[in-house]
């Protein structure tokens, strides 16, 4: 073979390995980033109460925690598809038992549902909950609407709320230590209470818990565990079990997933560039 030809076959060879191995860490680089920005919600739990055939199929699935014979499923109202569960005027609540997850600074944990507000004329007592039930219940945070005035604080002024506040602003709970128990949602620019659908939500990490409404903050930096870990939340309710003479609530949408915060996500590509970096060298 002419030395000329055995150039060209080298030289050929040669750029078949680049190319073969731009391809692998090519491959390998979308996998790796794939990965990072795939993990940006992981969803623990999610129902918006369609899958339920009729009432004996949800009582059989929400069937912990259930007083007054659980919520009803309605077609009356719907936030999402074509049903929701109602709380009428009696006490009633309906509760289920989900995968223990905690809430982290680096991933916080977020709960959140749609709340149906009938009326804003006379407070009520319609709420769903968040709770480390096992073994012994330790932790349980609610939203929703209350109308307590004697247990229900203005972390804002640290004056007890009036009846108009408590028409005015929806209400969360932290009920044990660390926790203040119940309070009113006012931060400035928070969404008032009105009739129809909302979204309530609580974002945990370590120790402390954000209350939304409407994706606007309405009360920042609660404290509800004492330390990282320290609360692993374990089982949802969907009323309030006490009664409601003033009117009733539906729910739907019910929705827990842990969210890696945008650092988190920054270093896991980082380090999805410098394995590139480094496999180019190679």
């Amino acid at each position: 073979m002419k030395a000329g030809e055995v150039l060209r076959r080298q030289r050929v060879a040669e750029v078949y390995q680049r190319a073969k191995s731009t391809m692998k860490t090519t491959s390998v680089l979308v996998g790796v980033l794939g990965l990072t920005f795939g993990v940006n919600a992981q969803t623990v739990f999610y129902d918006n109460f369609d899958s339920y055939a009729d009432q004996a199929a949800f009582n059989a699935v929400w069937n912990v925690g259930v007083a007054g014979g659980g919520l009803i499923l309605s077609t009356d109202q719907a936030s999402s598809g074509s049903q929701s569960v109602q709380q009428d005027l009696t006490a009633k609540a309906s509760g289920i038992d989900i995968t223990p997850v905690s809430g982290w600074d680096g991933a916080p944990l977020e709960w959140s549902f749609r709340f149906y507000d009938s009326t804003q004329s006379a407070n009520l007592r319609q709420f769903a909950t968040i709770r480390d039930n096992a073994p012994a219940l330790a932790q349980l945070v609610a939203i929703g609407a209350y109308n307590d005035t004697t247990l229900t604080k203005n972390l804002i002024t640290s004056e007890p709320v009036t009846a108009a506040d408590l028409n005015t602003y929806y209400a969360a709970r932290v009920a044990f230590s660390p926790g203040p128990n119940w309070f009113i949602l006012n931060m400035d620019g928070v969404p008032t209470r009105s009739t129809g659908w909302h979204e309530l939500k609580a974002v945990f990490s370590d120790t402390t818990v954000d209350f939304y409404v409407d994706g606007v903050l309405g009360m920042a930096g609660i404290e509800y565990a004492a330390a990282a870990g320290a609360v692993t939340f374990d089982r949802l309710t969907v009323g309030s079990g006490l009664s409601s003479a003033n009117g009733a609530a539906f729910y739907d949408d019910v929705k827990v997933t842990v969210i890696p915060e945008p650092t988190t996500l920054a270093l896991l590509g980082l380090g999805a560039l410098a394995f590139l970096g480094r496999a180019r060298r190679e």
